[in-house]
């Protein structure tokens, strides 16, 4: 049993090429050795106490090293940050270093979300040998992000995150003696005003961040396709290269939803080792992207079971390492699946994915050629359609649709979660397909997509749909959403332009959810052609990305008739008791 911990600041690590980083440990204050788990930070590891998924000093009195390391380039460590270019060979030997300290007993883990989760899978792929387990939360499947690879880029998101990042940028410039006066005036600028930056057209010459040190980082940012991604199977981790059990987390309002279960899945079948096949578990809560996971999110709160603190932060982590690093399995083993039924406000278990029970309900829209706004005639029914009107809207990216909660970050300037959608759902550029009242609870559990049948002026635009909750009363809270680039509806690598008039069909990925809709509720379908800024605005123009000063409107035809039946398939659960 540990009574007391010690706390070491600073500890330096060698790396291959001679660059030191440097790391906190939090560890049993005794003579013996404990495995580690460390935690690889782009964000200041004396902030990490408070923000990562794990508590370091819970995690130290439960009798382990935690070890949280400023990455290269950033904060208290040495190098050159290049946005994620060095991590996998640093998080080798990262771990290599840890497994070797004298308070170490050889077994290593890793922890974290976002960035940092991304940090584990490209150590992970490096195969470094004390490693033996990792919980990467809220990350993407891949090197790019989950929204990106329908086309759009995180825009709000993305400009919000890369300000926070460019802080210590400016302030290691200064302390090399270069003069930032300038480039700190418009940084500062664009924390504080960041509707400025994204609404600043053509995005390619946004003057916010002009400046040495950061021009060439945000550009990176907003690239199309990062030059190293030149075939499909480059667009996902090399799951076969990785060897170690993962604890996989992230919420239903993530921005990495869907990844959560592609990677969880993936790894099952194609995992590089059968403890590592074997070995899958997945959290999911009704959580936003960070680390700070209240029982409530947006505009709702999910009652005292949605609270994070007992459940996702440290026990089921803490047994989780036990197996793999300490091989103890403990009194109450995580099942492979732990999910949070919105609505219902429970925990559920699962082994599988999408639940065995699962019963595919199919449910198709229609109107009277008038689905724009929610007071308009738009139908969502299990009917099949007959010869009905095609709904019609233009799309102006002058005047795009407002973002109104959903899955982004909440480190700018849009609140993250379900919100109301009455704003949005007023404008006749949102199209709203609502089921009657529903006559008992129903229960959504599993993958979500919907197919479009649509046709389109321009030769490129964009399809934005969502999946919302209508309450008695009229309001309506946003559950799921997702958006197609029509040129990349083939896939991110394979760019295509529409032929203008033309009907495609375009599949909407809207990731995945666990509600139950009560009695008395509406099940509903938002499609429409932008969510500005939580992505970028499609110009309609065809061009590249960020050099359109003005773009062109895009008339927007939805169909719903037997040749062209646009549906979504929800997958519904037959209710239990509680």
């Amino acid at each position: 049993m540990v009574n007391s911990i010690r706390i070491d600041r600073d500890v330096p690590m060698k790396m291959r090429d001679g660059v030191t980083l440097r790391a906190d440990v939090y560890r049993p204050d005794d003579s013996e050795k404990h495995p580690a788990i460390v935690v690889r930070t782009p964000y200041n590891k004396l902030m990490s106490g408070a923000n990562d998924f794990m508590s370091p000093i819970h995690t130290a009195f439960a009798g382990y090293a935690f070890v949280i390391q400023d990455i290269r380039g950033r904060f208290a460590s040495e190098g050159s940050w290049l946005t994620g270019s060095s991590e996998g060979p640093d998080g080798y030997d990262t771990i290599e270093n840890v497994a070797a300290e004298k308070w170490c007993d050889g077994n290593v883990g890793m922890s974290g979300g976002s960035y940092l989760g991304r940090n584990q899978w490209q150590a992970a792929i490096e195969n470094p040998p004390h490693l033996k387990a990792i919980a990467p939360d809220i990350i993407g499947s891949g090197p790019l992000g989950e929204s990106r690879l329908a086309g759009p880029i995180d825009f709000e998101s993305g400009i919000s995150w890369f300000v926070a990042m460019a802080v210590d940028v400016l302030e290691r410039m200064k302390r090399q003696g270069k003069d930032v006066t300038k480039s700190q005036e418009m940084l500062d600028r664009a924390r504080f005003n960041l509707a400025e930056v994204y609404n600043y057209l053509p995005v390619k010459d946004i003057p916010h961040f002009k400046y040495e040190g950061l021009d060439g980082a945000f550009r990176r940012i907003t690239d199309a396709i990062p030059a190293d991604i030149k075939t499909d199977e480059d667009l996902w981790w090399p799951y076969h290269k990785v060897a170690v059990p993962c604890f996989h987390g992230s919420g239903w309002y993530d921005l990495a939803t869907g990844s959560l279960f592609a990677n969880f899945l993936n790894m099952r079948e194609k995992g590089g080792s059968k403890v590592a096949r074997e070995g899958q578990y997945i959290i999911c809560g009704p959580w936003v992207h960070g680390s700070r996971l209240p029982a409530y999110a947006g505009g709702l709160h999910f009652g005292p079971a949605a609270a994070a603190v007992s459940t996702f932060t440290n026990e089921r982590r803490i047994t989780f390492y036990d197996k793999y690093l300490r091989g103890i399995e403990g009194a109450r083993p995580n099942p492979p699946i732990r999910y949070f039924v919105m609505g219902l406000n429970r925990w559920r278990n699962a082994d599988t994915w999408p639940l065995p029970q699962t019963e595919w309900q199919r449910f198709f829209l229609h109107s009277r050629g008038h689905a724009q706004t929610a007071a308009g005639n738009g139908l969502l029914t299990r009917d099949t359609p007959t010869s009905e009107p095609a709904d019609v809207y233009v799309y102006d990216p002058r005047f795009p649709v407002p973002t109104v909660g959903g899955r982004l970050l909440d480190s700018g300037s849009l609140v993250p979660g379900p919100l109301e959608q009455s704003p949005v759902e007023k404008r006749n550029d949102v199209l709203c397909y609502t089921t009657p009242e529903l006559k008992q609870d129903t229960e959504v559990t599993g993958p979500l997509k919907l197919h479009l049948f649509a046709s389109t002026s321009t030769k490129d635009t964009d399809f934005v749909a969502k999946l919302v909750d209508v309450y008695p009363d009229g309001t309506a809270y946003n559950i799921a959403e997702g958006w197609i680039r029509a040129r990349y509806r083939k896939g991110i690598l394979h760019s295509e332009f529409v032929d203008p008039g033309k009907v495609y069909e375009y599949t909407i990925d809207l990731a995945h959810t666990s509600i139950v809709f009560k009695q008395g509720h509406r099940i509903r379908i938002d499609v429409t052609s932008s969510n500005f800024p939580r992505i970028d605005r499609n110009m309609n123009t065809g061009n590249a990305f960020g050099v359109d000063k003005t773009g062109i409107p895009a008339i927007q035809t939805i169909y719903h008739e037997p040749d062209f039946a646009s549906y979504i398939d929800l997958p519904m659960i037959a209710q239990r008791r509680a």
